[in-house]
């Protein structure tokens, strides 16, 4: 093996280790963290910056991080409804959203986009502003509240700022904060009786995958005449940063909503984007594909399509997003959390990242298959919620209760969804099988009769390359004549 760094492949490479984290207990305590440690990371759910740390080059100054934590500060965990508007704080979760059913005809355009986040254990912990900031054009919640006309309220220890999310894009992964600018929330305006709207994505598969095409629509139709008066369509994925069409606004105002207008305003759309050719599709795959899901939206719009306001498995959720109280963290520091119902208190050392802290203090049945997010077999729950562990800082489990698939059983007998496991034979070479486990469980306790939709959906999150998930998916179905399984 060729043992120079800059031939190594990215996973063979030692990312950014995190140095420390602060961890304010207020949000004007990390507006003042933040100007006194103007290089610190912010991050909320981590879901995005644990990824880039891993893959983060050996450059010179890279390699220690400091984190700002703003995960669970009050101020920022809550969904507020006004007159006007719906504000959504800086470590609200996609779940969260997903939750928040009969808010406002607006919260479910972004519900939409919500649902097709990665899996379950990422929806919550990834947040709603997190994506925003991202600022990549693949991120599905970007078109939804471009399309909502959103604004972006931006803090920091000098003052405040709200700035037009359209305006908040500067390039790609770019935006336009300044040094020590915290988002602090996102402003929704709420729909009008006459506003109606959709949103879709297209991927390479049903569930952890990122965009290929994905686009908000949002339009308003006159009482009286039945012209379309609005017409809001952000395309992600096909250009370096989300934004409205002006050719299909330019086209749609004064029309009425048909399926003649929805087939003429769909090869203008084709026709005004310029997409890349990537591992995800070519160009030509991004045009096409646009043309069909936008004329098949417009058409399901004018034909009074709906959203489904069901909310979909959550795998629990985390209702406290517990603040640790510690005000900084570092790698002599130690952690003190709840394991199985049992005390824990172990140093961090090199361990900045849960799964690997619990593998070398607690659970080695936690396993370590992608370190991405990706494969599931690393999910714990963490105060409740259903999480991949491979991308949870430890800091942020300081104080939380923790549970593994150690967990499950008790001393006199194993639980219910074990015991599922071994009559259906849902176990090959057992690698995956802890975070299907726990992610089962988690499951059956919000709903102990889902549908295979529901156990589908559920464990979207989690890989297996034995079984064919047929007899983990029965596992999860009533027991026959035993009835529920729990």
């Amino acid at each position: 093996m060729n043992l120079e760094a800059g031939l190594l492949h990215e996973s063979q490479r030692l990312g950014a280790q995190i140095e420390k984290v602060l961890k304010p207990a207020s949000w004007a305590e990390a507006l003042d963290m933040y100007a006194a440690f103007p290089d610190a990371r912010p991050l909320a759910g981590a879901t995005d910056l644990v990824l880039e740390l891993h893959r983060q080059t050996d450059r010179s100054g890279d390699r220690e991080a400091v984190l700002l934590d703003l995960w669970g500060l009050p101020e920022c965990t809550q969904i507020d409804v006004n007159g006007s508007e719906i504000e959504i704080g800086c470590s609200v979760t996609h779940n969260q959203v997903i939750d928040a059913i009969g808010l406002d005809h607006a919260l479910d355009l972004l519900r939409m986009a919500c649902l097709e986040i990665g899996s379950a254990q990422l929806r919550n912990r990834a947040t709603v502003v997190g994506n925003v900031v991202t600022a990549s054009p693949a991120n599905d919640t970007v078109s939804a509240l471009v399309a909502l006309d959103s604004r972006v309220v931006i803090e920091s220890s000098q003052g405040s700022r709200e700035v037009p999310i359209r305006d908040f894009f500067t390039g790609f992964r770019k935006t336009n904060l300044e040094r020590t600018e915290l988002v602090r929330s996102i402003k929704v305006p709420r729909w009008s009786r006459n506003t109606i709207g959709t949103w879709f994505k297209v991927g390479n598969r049903s569930a952890q995958a990122i965009s290929v095409v994905h686009a908000g629509i949002v339009l308003e139709i006159d009482d009286v005449t039945a012209e379309i008066t609005r017409a809001d369509i952000a395309i992600g994925s096909v250009s370096e940063v989300v934004s409205v069409s002006q050719a299909l606004r330019e086209y749609l105002i004064g029309e009425k909503l048909s399926a003649e207008t929805a087939k003429a305003a769909a090869q203008i759309a084709e026709e005004a984007i310029s997409p890349i050719d990537d591992v995800r599709g070519t160009a030509t795959y991004r045009k096409a594909v646009t043309n069909t899901a936008i004329e098949r939206s417009l058409v399901g719009l004018s034909e009074g399509f709906v959203a489904n306001s069901e909310a979909a498995p959550r795998l629990g959720r985390d209702t406290s997003q517990s603040v640790s109280s510690q005000s900084q963290i570092s790698t002599l520091s130690n952690i003190a959390c709840e394991v199985n119902g049992t005390p824990v208190i172990a140093p961090l050392g090199a361990n900045s990242i849960l799964l690997g802290w619990l593998r070398a203090n607690v659970s080695t049945g936690t396993k370590e298959g992608c370190s991405e997010g990706e494969c599931g077999a690393c999910t714990v729950r963490l105060n409740g919620a259903a999480v991949m562990s491979c991308l949870t800082p430890t800091a942020q489990a300081d104080g939380a209760s923790l549970v593994t698939v150690e967990g499950l059983a008790t001393e006199e007998q194993l639980h219910p969804i074990q015991e599922r496991f071994l009559e259906e034979f849902a176990v090959q070479c057992g690698f995956c099988t802890p975070g299907f486990l726990v992610a089962a469980a988690a499951l059956l306790e919000e709903n102990n009769d889902p549908s295979d939709q529901e156990i589908e959906l559920a464990l979207a999150g989690n890989l297996c390359r034995c079984t064919g998930y047929y007899s983990i998916i029965k596992s999860l179905r009533e027991g026959g004549e035993k009835g529920r399984i729990i």
